[in-house]
């Protein structure tokens, strides 16, 4: 009779011990208004093994679909790692995506409205060493205040997006990455194989990539490019004959005491410069003005890190708990400092990473989803600095379903290339239309083209 009773007892008690089921809840959106536009919040555990502990509201903004929606929604998960998705909600809206489908932005936890861990005052200045470390230290000790900093790395992540897919009641999804965003939408077909139709993954960063670890040799096959690029144009070649030399000036130049921008900032300006094709073209000009002395509009060109939105704190998370324990960081210094670029990347983030607690991973965190069925396009930018598209050819062979594409001129992002609107959007749009890389029309792709080198 007793044994009775305290299995009754457990069984009435057990639903009320598990995790309530996630649940959306809509909230008046942020000026300027956008149509169609929902938004909201997830609630999900800061860390899960505590259900009672604090909690996080993830950010979530659906963008209804224009028309009756039949296919898969969409999910954007951006890059970084540090941006939320909601900044895109503009883009979204002004584009054909959001026909037949929502699409979904939600604000990864640990940045933007979903407890953004922001430090403006880790942001790089022209005298400034990239991330102080006092300066990580005032921000690790201000945001342990509103943040248990091992609980904002991929993997929460990938479960939190599971968590909003199923508060707003969708059963199978689409996915677009960017950059970081591709890692985790990796990890994300690795962990829920069944629950994604179709993804584009742009800028590609297999979980393995660990960055930093190869951002110097990545950049100097970039810049390696562009010098070949402009020899062989008459007009630039005319324009910067030796950029090479003046490259070498121009760091001769910035290892002088009271220097405008030290050697190893140029560097990283210059690199920075290299992620759109837009602001690429202007790189020869950029070296031959640094090589007269001349680095004003180098001193003012912010990094690619996007100081107003970018989630330091976050950043922070995954590079020191996801890449610094898992790299080989010696065979990583000598391969930068065999490029113009060295290891100063390197040195910055361990040395900031030195204090940060470490982000709960996953045993498999490398592991690739090579049990999805999910149909996958994978876009990569010829002279991208960062992600260089022999990463997308490497994992290629362990994706069921999927198919490469190499933009020609293409950066990190595609900005600045001909043929984006009339092109590559459409094609990427058509991909998630009927998700079979087979039928995919890629003609087009080889007429796009970068912009012309500046001259002035």
């Amino acid at each position: 009779m007793m044994m009775s009773v305290l299995v009754l007892a457990a069984a009435l008690a057990a639903p009320s011990a598990l995790p309530a089921a996630p649940h959306f809840e809509t909230r008046p959106c942020l000026a300027p208004a956008v149509p169609r536009a929902v938004c909201g919040t997830v609630v999900v555990p800061e860390d899960r093994a505590r259900p009672d502990g604090r909690r996080i509201a993830l950010n979530v903004i659906v963008l209804k679909s224009a028309t009756p929606a039949t296919l898969p929604p969409l999910f954007d998960i951006e890059g970084g790692p540090g941006l939320p998705s909601t900044r895109s909600l503009g883009f979204y809206a002004g584009n054909g995506v959001a026909k037949g489908r929502d699409v979904v932005l939600v604000d990864q936890r640990g940045t933007g409205r979903s407890n953004g861990l922001l430090c403006p005052k880790l942001q790089t200045g022209p005298d400034v060493p990239m991330l102080p470390l006092a300066a990580v230290a005032e921000c690790r000790k201000s945001l342990s205040a509103k943040a248990d900093l091992r609980f904002y790395g991929t993997r929460d992540a990938v479960t939190d997006l599971d968590d909003v897919r199923r508060a707003l009641g969708y059963r199978q999804i689409d996915l677009f990455g960017l950059s970081y965003g591709t890692t985790v939408a990796l990890r994300f077909m690795h962990r829920y194989p069944d629950t994604v139709r179709a993804a584009v993954l742009m800028g590609v960063a297999p979980p393995d990539l660990l960055p930093p670890q190869h951002h110097a040799t990545a950049a100097d096959r970039t810049l390696k490019a562009v010098f070949a690029d402009c020899a062989a144009d008459a007009r630039c070649r005319a324009a910067f004959p030796d950029l090479p030399a003046e490259l070498a000036q121009a760091r001769a130049k910035a290892r002088r005491p009271g220097a405008k921008l030290a050697d190893e900032l140029l560097m990283e300006r210059l690199r920075a410069l290299t992620y759109r094709p837009a602001s690429r073209v202007t790189l020869p000009l950029a070296i031959k003005r640094a090589a007269a002395g001349n680095v004003a509009e180098l001193v003012a060109t912010p990094s690619e890190n996007l100081a107003n939105l970018v989630a330091d704190g976050m950043f922070l998370a995954v590079t020191c708990g996801e890449s610094f324990p898992l790299m080989d960081y010696g065979a990583a210094v000598a391969a930068a400092r065999r490029t113009p670029f060295g290891d100063y990347r390197l040195r910055r983030q361990k040395a900031a990473c030195a204090g940060w607690p470490v982000v709960a991973r996953d045993p498999d965190h490398l592991a690739l989803p090579t049990r999805t069925s999910a149909a996958i396009l994978l876009v990569s930018g010829e002279l991208d600095p960062v992600t260089p598209s022999d990463l997308a050819d490497r994992i290629l062979p362990s994706l069921r379903r999927a198919r490469h594409v190499v933009v020609p001129d293409g950066g990190h992002i595609p900005d600045g290339v001909s043929g984006v609107e009339t092109c590559l959007d459409p094609l990427m749009i058509a991909f998630l239309d009927h998700a079979d890389p087979s039928r995919l029309d890629v003609t087009c792709i080889a007429a796009m083209k970068g912009p012309p080198y500046a001259m002035q």
